[in-house]
């Protein structure tokens, strides 16, 4: 199993949304362009309001939906990049690996959310590298000595 470095993600992320909001800036540019020749086409050489398949106020009014929607998608990709790189700077409790006698350490705990109580310890070998660390709650915390919580 290959685990990525987080930063290599994010700079991977980061360069794909860069991309994708260049392509949509120059789209939106060359949309605005096409706007502007319309409005020199209409107002200043008097080539009639349809020339273009449809009137101005269609044309404007899609110039409008577009950049809205542009502004939109670039919102989403700034707020998901946020999230992800805040995600990668706080992450959650990673532990270093144990080892006892030289061999690494994999503990599991049944029931896995278990805090606190009595655990039954049992070490099982797994290779010559690794040993299996099995904590089986034996009593809830809540049992012991007549306790209610």
């Amino acid at each position: 199993m290959v685990v990525e470095d987080p930063i290599l993600d994010e700079e991977k992320l980061q360069h794909r949304y860069l991309r994708i909001s260049k392509f949509f800036f120059i789209i939106a540019v060359i949309y605005l362009l096409w706007i502007g020749l319309l409005l020199i086409g209409v107002f200043f050489l008097k080539l009639g309001n349809k020339w273009a398949i449809f009137n101005i106020e269609q044309w404007i009014l899609s110039a409008i939906f577009l950049i809205s929607v542009v502004i939109g998608l670039e919102i989403v990709f700034l707020l998901h990049y946020l999230m992800t790189k805040r995600r990668h700077l706080r992450p959650e409790k990673q532990k270093q690996p144990r080892y006892i006698q030289g061999k690494e350490v994999v503990t599991y705990t049944i029931p896995a959310e278990a805090q606190g109580g009595i655990f039954s310890k049992t070490f099982i070998p797994i290779d010559k590298n690794r040993v299996l660390h099995l904590r089986y709650q034996m009593i809830p915390p809540k049992n012991l000595w007549g306790q209610n919580e």
